[in-house]
């Protein structure tokens, strides 16, 4: 190699070719990095995460652009190194995961662990949203709140509470939503030991 090649030029991590709006320092820099984190996440949520989700975690977590995610997204579902299934999940074929491991440590482990959190953390609330219902009821003096803890097609709980108004409304569904389990467990938990 020649003394006189930028350093830059020969690894493309260093390169630093990609859109940082809405990047935080620490974020990714480099097309090939997105691409890299792209696959990981797949790769390691491999049929239970969706384009949107993996868009609204790195949103969320600052650490790519959103316009160079989904395109990175999009170019490897194009390759077939990342499928789609009918409902919008993404994965890989074994072959693909396993080639996913041997580059993944080019990424800060940070990265890596705030990603795969804040994927799961989406994930959690789009399952606790299909499987626990809230809905929302006009009344004459304010809003009826009615929030279903279920599994499946079993009803634990169905608690029905009064708000004045509609952002109080919302702020319930949106708090019974984040984690419904807590409010089931706290609510037992306050009929059962009562002392």
């Amino acid at each position: 190699m020649s003394d006189n090649i930028d350093n830059n030029e020969t690894n493309p991590l260093l390169r630093f070719d990609a859109f940082m709006g809405n990047v935080k320092d620490g974020g990714l820099r480099s097309v090939t990095s997105i691409y890299i984190l792209v696959s990981y996440l797949v790769s390691n949520l491999n049929g239970k995460v969706s384009r949107e989700t993996l868009l609204e975690a790195t949103n969320d977590t600052m650490l790519a652009n959103y316009f160079e995610m989904s395109d990175a997204i999009t170019k490897l579902i194009k390759s077939g190194t990342i499928k789609e299934t009918e409902d919008g999940m993404l994965y890989m074929k074994k072959q693909d995961a396993n080639e996913v491991e041997l580059i993944e440590k080019d990424l800060p482990l940070t990265v890596r662990e705030r990603c795969i959190k804040a994927c799961q953390k989406i994930i959690a609330r789009e399952t606790y949203e299909r499987e626990n219902k809230v809905c929302i009821e006009k009344t004459d003096c304010g809003y009826k709140v009615i929030l279903n803890v279920s599994d499946k097609d079993t009803d634990f709980m169905s608690l029905t509470l009064f708000a004045p108004t509609q952002e109080q409304a919302l702020m319930i569904k949106e708090k019974f939503i984040s984690d419904p389990v807590k409010v089931y467990e706290t609510l037992t938990d306050a009929i059962f030991n009562n002392e």
